[in-house]
Order: structure tokens, then C-alpha cells, then sequence
């Protein structure tokens, strides 16, 4: 949230896209699983499909509150005609509680960032998570309040911040929609950015 308190004129610039994300998480025991999401985001108003990621990782349960994860994924990202590839691997815990009828998840992540275009870099991100209690359909349908910040070592300096919320919809076991909004708040060079995002979840567990 710390962005937010530095933040110039907050809708300067603004532009709108869609964040559409696939993550299906697999058991191999009662302690360790393998994880993997997908990503397709666009801008210019919807009309520009110009990032995209894939990977996986391998987690380990330490407690019932607490997980460990590490993984590589592969983005590109498309500058004018060209899609140039960014190799991440990552190092995360994963905290989640139940707090009376809420539910809070936050995530803390390292990221190791290469690129062939680019100087390598190294991120911390952090995620928030708050769902609620009231369901539409019964426990099925919960709303959701999220943030994140994103924070590059490299540059000693906040690079974005997203802030949002929408509906978790559990139709069955092991099966979890989401449909949201997030405001995306984020740097090109030294000018911050605005970006209304459409976002989609398909989360599968196994």
C-alpha cells in the first residue's frame, strides 16, 4: 500500500485490458505438490495481446498455515513486432488463516528476472488477499479484496501496485472461478501509469 501514498495523479494516463490466469495445483502426498499458472494480459483498450507467462513450481507444506514454493516461469512480452522472452525463478512462502468467517492468504516472493534485451534483475512482490464471508450462493459465492506491490532491487524503487476485487465462485470440489476488477498502477521509466484490468481465474486442485 505504500505506492499508493506515492503516487502522482492517480488516473493520469489511463488505459484498460484484461488479466485472463489458469493455476491448477497438483498432490503428490500429504506434504509435497507441484503448482502451475498460465497468464494472458492485454491493453490498448483490449485490443493488444501483449504479455504472457507459463511455468512451474514445486511446494512443500510446512504447517497447516504455512507452504514453501519454488519454481521457473517463462514470459514474453511484446515490444512493436517483436515477443521478447524474460526468465524468472522465484522463491516463495505462502501464509493462509481463516480469521472468524474471513479467509486471508499472503504471499511473499523473490523473484530472479533475465533477459536478453535487458539487465537482469531481481523483484520482491508481495500479495494480500481478504475473502469475505457473505456467500450469493450459499458458501459458493464470496467476495474478494486484493493487493499487491511489486519492488524492484535493481532500481531501489516500487514498480507497480495492484489493487482490486471481485467474486470467488466454488461450482464444485477442486474448482475455483474468479471474476474480478484490479486497478494497475505501474511505472514506464520514470512516469507512473494507470490501467483498468478485467481479470479472469481458473483454479484447479487436484
Amino acid at each position: 500500500m505504500l505506492i499508493l501514498l506515492r503516487a502522482s495523479p492517480l488516473f493520469a494516463t489511463v488505459d484498460s485490458g484484461a488479466s485472463y490466469n489458469f493455476l491448477f495445483k497438483v498432490g503428490l502426498n500429504k506434504d509435497w505438490f507441484i503448482i502451475s499458472r498460465s497468464n494472458l494480459a492485454s491493453r490498448d483498450d483490449f485490443s493488444d495481446s501483449f504479455f504472457r507467462y507459463t511455468g512451474a513450481g514445486l511446494g512443500y507444506q510446512l504447517t497447516e498455515s504455512w507452504s514453501l514454493r519454488g519454481g521457473y516461469r517463462r514470459a514474453w512480452i511484446q515490444l512493436q513486432d517483436n515477443w521478447l522472452p524474460e526468465n524468472r525463478f522465484y522463491l516463495e512462502g505462502y501464509y493462509t488463516t481463516n480469521l472468524d468467517t474471513y479467509r486471508l492468504t499472503n504471499r511473499s516472493r523473490i523473484e530472479r528476472r533475465t533477459f536478453d534485451y535487458r539487465e537482469d534483475d531481481v523483484r520482491l512482490r508481495n500479495e494480500t488477499v481478504i475473502e469475505g464471508p457473505v456467500g450469493l450462493l450459499g458458501e459458493r459465492i464470496k467476495p474478494y479484496f486484493e493487493e499487491e506491490f511489486f519492488y524492484s532491487v535493481k532500481s531501489d524503487r516500487f514498480e507497480a501496485n495492484w489493487l482490486g476485487g471481485g467474486v470467488a465462485w466454488r461450482p464444485a470440489e477442486g474448482v475455483k472461478l474468479k471474476l474480478g476488477y484490479r486497478w494497475n498502477h505501474f511505472r514506464v521509466g520514470d512516469e507512473w501509469r494507470n490501467r483498468h484490468v478485467l481479470v479472469t481465474g481458473l483454479n484447479l486442485f487436484f
